[in-house]
Order: structure tokens, then C-alpha cells, then sequence
């Protein structure tokens, strides 16, 4: 008759290579733990410069606005009472803005005077003023920039006299209502 011994099974924990298998496990997600770790906390960074730089949708005059791969930057501001045979409304002036756009993504950038919009003191956001003779050399056209590509133009804006409250508004997407404020020195 056989010994009953050699015949037992031993139980699964007290077999050598149950331990082998154990170990790599513990380390295996030991090791996935800091990775984890140290990812998240990469993503969380990355995650709050992003949504810091997103979030921010208010700039002043001379300050670089960032909106999706556009950088504008407002140059300068002048005032004007217009031309001879231009003159604005009565009780308005013209709000001629200098602006440079840049293209600071890895495809094309899409520009348009109509992407603007003048917000005064009393909450009115009005579109571009098309005049002749006051900005026909410096007029910012339409088109669209390359990847490192820049313009600079101006836009003028018929806009309440000495209005000290003067906000460029920006938005490329109609659909989207994701805008720039740039607030003008006056």
C-alpha cells in the first residue's frame, strides 16, 4: 500500500513558486503605484498651468492675449474727430486700434477685422467702422497666418467721446462663447 503522505497535495501557499508569483505581483503594483503617483501629479500640473492659462480671458493694453494658438497684443490706441469728408457721429470720435496677431500653434490661423468687437462704458459692443482715408494704409485685412506667422493692422471703431471704458473683444469661433477682453488705456 502507498504511503497516504507522498499521495497528500500540499496546499498552494506552501508551494515555492506560489511565493515567486506573489512577489513579482507586490512589486509589479508597487511599481505601478508611483508610477501612477508620479503621473498624476505631472497631469495635475500640467492640468492647472493649462486651465490657468485657459481661464484667464481679461488683458490690458500692450499685454499678449492668448486665445486657442492666437496671440494678439493690442499696440497702440489713437483718437481721431476724422477727415474732412469723414467725420464720425455727433457726440463720437474714432477709436483707431493698432493690432499684431500671431499664430503661436502648428497649423494655419484664420484673421478677420470682423472677429472684433468695441465694448464701451455703457456696455454696448459694436463692430468695426469701415471709413475712408483714416486707416487706408494700416487696415487689418482677412487672410490667415502660417505656423510663426504674424500681422499687425489697425481697426477704427466710432465710439463715445473721451469714453475712458473701452474694451476690444475677441472671438474667431461663432460658435464657441469663448472671448478675449483687452481693456484700452485711454
Amino acid at each position: 500500500m502507498a504511503n497516504h503522505s507522498d499521495n497528500e497535495k500540499k496546499p498552494i501557499y506552501k508551494k515555492w513558486w506560489f511565493w515567486v508569483i506573489v512577489i513579482i505581483v507586490i512589486i509589479a503594483f508597487a511599481g505601478a503605484g508611483n508610477n501612477s503617483t508620479v503621473n498624476d501629479n505631472t497631469t495635475q500640473t500640467a492640468s492647472t498651468q493649462t486651465t490657468q492659462q485657459e481661464e484667464k480671458t481679461e488683458y490690458n493694453q500692450g499685454e499678449e492675449a492668448i486665445l486657442g494658438n492666437g496671440a494678439i497684443t493690442v499696440t497702440q490706441v489713437e483718437r481721431s474727430q476724422g477727415e474732412q469728408y469723414n467725420k464720425p457721429a455727433s457726440g463720437k470720435e474714432y477709436v483707431i486700434v493698432h493690432v499684431k496677431i500671431e499664430n503661436k500653434g502648428d497649423s494655419n490661423l484664420s484673421y478677420n477685422p470682423f472677429y472684433f468687437k468695441m465694448q464701451n462704458s455703457q456696455g454696448q459692443q459694436e463692430n468695426y467702422t469701415i471709413t475712408v482715408g483714416i486707416n487706408d494704409d494700416t487696415q487689418l485685412n482677412s487672410g490667415e497666418l502660417i505656423p510663426g506667422g504674424s500681422v499687425e493692422g489697425t481697426m477704427v471703431f466710432e465710439e463715445p467721446i473721451g469714453d475712458t471704458g473701452l474694451i476690444l473683444v475677441y472671438n474667431d469661433n461663432l460658435w464657441s462663447s469663448k472671448e478675449l477682453k483687452i481693456k484700452l488705456n485711454s
